[in-house]
């Protein structure tokens, strides 16, 4: 605001549409004593056509005080069947590319105002396009068209904020990206209250985390269901693909694992407060609405009756003794020692050591008291922990339980 507009510009031969006279062209050189109003429109525009109307009466009222003058890029045509049909009498410079270019902007409707040979101001506000500032404006008074910050860069035929295009990501309240393998060497998933990033992680990765609210991490291995056909299933998780050091032959791994691994992202502003079962729901709708299009199936979470390690109460008492076992204080660190400990955490450990063997563990004890055990970390296997657990009153036994699951079936239409 306050530059002088340049002498190119004034000289600039406009081609001109519905002009009372029937010009075919005009320049602004005609009007420089004038208050020059330039308003880019399209007729595809609602808000344009809404706007032009009120500069059609604004310019009958003020007459030849003020030069109000449309621009749009569209053909004389398109132009005149509006304005002919709006019965409006204002002319328009149509199949514009050089006001535009002098003026960018990223919307329309928008709104140059010329004062007295100067670049006073820019609007896309139709509400100060009115009566008092035209007579403010004609008076040599400053004021302020609108109280909009300079707009940013922006292209509507490539993707909001990419680039910076619209702003930066900074600016969103909600968004989810999903991608295939990026070329960096990592992996891996990170969260926070709001957000949850995952960096090159195969397909069972993306739907544990999605139902690790509900699913301990160790059922990452044996909770999954697969209700797809083996060949599938194979292509998802690639269990007979594996490097061999030998470069020639890991090409097809490398081909497959940069088809079958992810990258996803699902950031909440903070300020929106949102809940982690919500957070989590939000991803369960974006991992399944991708892979529903992509192989045609979704992971749900559900029940399924399945053989299970329990741990339970031995003879159906609810009672447990202590130590398994004495150990000597030099030995001390190769055990797993627990001391007076709510049996979650026995239940939790036993889980993890056991993550990779194919059926669950699950927690059917009545005990209500603490407990205490030591397990030798060098020997950690089913037979040996339901020997230490038989020590203290429990057992490890296998059986068939109704538990939650991961299932991954074929998406119905």
């Amino acid at each position: 605001m306050g530059d002088n507009i340049p002498p190119e510009l004034w000289n600039l031969s406009l081609q001109l549409a519905n002009h009372p006279q029937d010009k075919q062209t005009l320049t602004l050189r005609d009007y420089k004593d004038k208050l020059i109003i330039l308003d880019f429109w399209a007729t595809w525009c609602a808000p344009c056509i809404k706007s032009l109307s009120k500069l059609d009466s604004l310019q009958k009222q003020f007459g030849s005080a003020v030069v109000i003058l449309p621009v749009t890029y569209e053909n004389s045509s398109k132009a005149l069947t509006l304005f002919r049909k709006r019965a409006w009498s204002l002319p328009t410079v149509v199949e514009d590319t050089l006001l535009k270019s002098y003026f960018p902007h990223t919307g329309i409707p928008h709104q140059i105002w010329i004062r007295n040979g100067v670049f006073f101001g820019a609007s896309a506000a139709l509400e100060y396009t009115n009566t008092y500032n035209l007579h403010r404006a004609l008076n040599g008074e400053a004021f302020v068209l609108s109280n909009s910050t300079p707009p940013v860069s922006f292209n509507r035929d490539i993707p909001l904020f990419l680039d910076g295009n619209g702003g930066s990501l900074k600016d969103t309240r909600i968004r989810s990206l999903l991608s295939k393998r990026i070329n960096v060497n990592i992996g891996g998933i990170t969260r926070s209250a709001s957000n949850i990033r995952a960096y090159n992680v195969p397909f069972r990765s993306l739907i544990y985390e999605m139902y690790r609210l509900d699913i301990p991490y160790a059922g990452r291995f044996n909770r999954i269901v697969w209700e797809i056909s083996d060949s599938l299933k194979e292509e998802l998780i690639g269990t007979h693909r594996q490097k061999t050091g030998i470069y020639e032959k890991d090409l097809a791994y490398y081909q497959w694992l940069k088809e079958h691994s992810y990258c996803y992202e699902l950031a909440i502003d903070s300020s929106l407060n949102i809940s982690r079962k919500a957070l989590y729901q939000l991803m369960e709708q974006d991992i399944n609405r991708y892979f529903k299009l992509e192989k045609g199936i979704i992971a749900v979470l559900g029940k399924k009756k399945l053989p299970c390690y329990a741990i339970i109460n031995r003879d159906g008492s609810s009672s447990v003794a202590g130590f398994s076992n004495a150990v000597s204080s030099d030995k001390i660190e190769n055990y797993f020692v627990m001391e007076n400990q709510p049996i979650e955490q026995l239940t939790n450990y036993v889980i993890a050591v056991l993550a990779q063997q194919p059926y669950p563990i699950i927690d059917r004890t009545s005990t209500k008291q603490n407990v205490s055990i030591r397990l030798n970390k060098a020997n950690l296997t089913i037979p040996t922990i339901k020997q230490e657990l038989n020590k203290i009153g429990l057992d490890l036994v296998l059986q068939q339980q109704e538990i939650p699951v991961i299932i991954v079936k074929y998406a119905t239409l």
